[in-house]
């Protein structure tokens, strides 16, 4: 090891307290650390990092991350002869993304799943906003609270300024194809390739390049690997090339999940997975767009009274009315009109900017949800978190005015304006 349990080192001149070791990867090692009165993880590498790179480490540590949640390098380090950062500690309700793909680590339900793919691409649309490419997204580079949908990203010390490498490519399965091929360095556009693997496995539980093909092969060795994933990759739901669809009895998570995705999220990873290996600039779906694509997901979502939760299909060519899971039939459902925007009202299903702002992207601001009334659990209603007032109006014309900590009562036919620019309506569907 680097460095020894109960050590001290000295960073800028204080004392840092090395408690335990922590993990071992492939750049460094990883440990447990006391620094001014609190804990942190502190990384130091096993190899003389490049000038570049220690630049680079620099640059971000002095610029800071570009969102909350990034586990992002806060202080240089060198110490024993090796260079190194602290960054925070990943809380211990977080899981890591390999946990859930290998099954030991559940989502609440699939709303909670959606809003953990929704945070992962806001999060990217930030950083590539500030002008960063991540470079090497791969299912270790993720963490995830089960029970929230709350995300950090950690081995951030690779991100670098767009059409910048610092030596790390990625990582097969989840490069794009032109970087398996050698034809071009990471990018933001190669990113967002790798977004789209990262969103199917979540949504899938699989790869979306391996299927029949995989019976070609003895064994899936590095010549394989690359044509698989960089000289002749086939989408396993390629509309116009079925030669490469999922094993039936090995493929089963994903021959279950896909099938249950609304039509506009197939069309999404059909996009990005055949358009977008010709067309890396314009066949591959941005982050604003995946964000609006699983916004619109995550609001169609029906909670069952068995738990089991499904979208309705409100545009799609068939209507779910009774459960995939229990068979039990859907009741009356309230859904909230708003433009476009369709949310299906349930108690705890919630409102967030995005859906009463045009101008925002924000899926994480709540500014309202559905509440049951304790006295009589039949009243359903939506409690404001709003600066501000709305005005809404009955089905007779009556008009009154809710603050913006009040509560909006679900009944049919009731319009709602929550500003100029929105302006809702409740319908009640069987």
């Amino acid at each position: 090891m680097i460095l020894q349990e109960n050590a001290t080192i000295h960073i800028a001149s204080k004392p840092c307290y090395v408690d335990s070791f922590i993990g071992d990867g492939g750049q460094g090692e990883v440990y447990l650390v006391r620094y001014e009165g609190g804990q942190y993880a502190l990384k130091m590498y096993k190899q003389e990092p490049s000038s570049s790179f220690l630049r680079n480490l620099r640059n971000n540590i002095e610029n800071g991350a570009p969102d909350d949640n990034f586990l992002w390098p806060k202080t240089y380090v060198e110490a024993e002869g090796h260079k190194g950062y602290l960054m925070d500690l990943r809380p211990k309700n977080y899981s890591s993304f390999v946990a859930y793909l290998n099954g030991r680590t559940v989502f609440k339900d699939v709303r909670t799943m959606v809003l953990w793919c929704i945070r992962l691409c806001q999060a990217f649309k930030k950083l590539h906003e500030k002008g960063y490419s991540y470079q090497d997204l791969n299912d270790g580079s993720f963490f995830l609270d089960k029970d929230t949908g709350a995300l950090l990203i950690c081995d951030n010390d690779n991100v670098t300024a767009d059409k910048t490498n610092l030596g790390i490519l990625g990582k097969m399965r989840y490069m794009a194809p032109e970087i398996v091929r050698g034809e071009t360095l990471p990018d933001t556009h190669s990113d967002r390739f790798s977004l789209a693997v990262i969103l199917f496995l979540a949504l899938c539980k699989g790869y979306p390049f391996e299927g029949e093909r995989l019976k070609e092969y003895n064994f899936v060795d590095d010549e394989a690997e690359n044509e698989l994933f960089g000289t002749r990759p086939i989408y396993v739901y390629n509309a116009k090339d079925p030669s490469n669809r999922p094993i039936r009895g090995y493929h089963t998570a994903v021959l279950k999940r896909y099938p249950t995705l609304p039509t506009y999220i197939k069309d999404a990873f059909h996009k990005t997975f055949v358009d977008g290996l010709s067309d890396r600039e314009n066949g591959r779906v941005t982050e604003i767009e995946w964000i609006r694509l699983l916004a619109r997901y995550a609001d169609e979502l029906v909670t069952c009274h068995c738990g089991h939760q499904f979208i309705m299909g409100l545009e799609e060519p068939k209507r779910n009315d009774r459960c995939p899971d229990c068979g039990s039939r859907i009741p009356k459902i309230g859904i909230l009109h708003i433009g476009k925007k369709m949310i299906v009202l349930e108690p705890g299903k919630e409102l967030y900017r995005t859906h009463v702002d045009k101008y925002s992207s924000e899926y994480t601001e709540v500014v309202g949800e559905v509440v049951v009334n304790k006295k009589n659990p039949s009243l359903w209603g939506i409690r404001l978190h709003l600066d501000h007032d709305v005005l809404i109006k009955d089905a007779t014309g009556k008009e009154v005015t809710i603050s913006g900590t009040g509560v909006i009562p679900i009944v049919n036919n009731l319009k709602i304006k929550f500003s100029e620019d929105a302006i809702a309506e409740i319908l009640v569907q069987n």
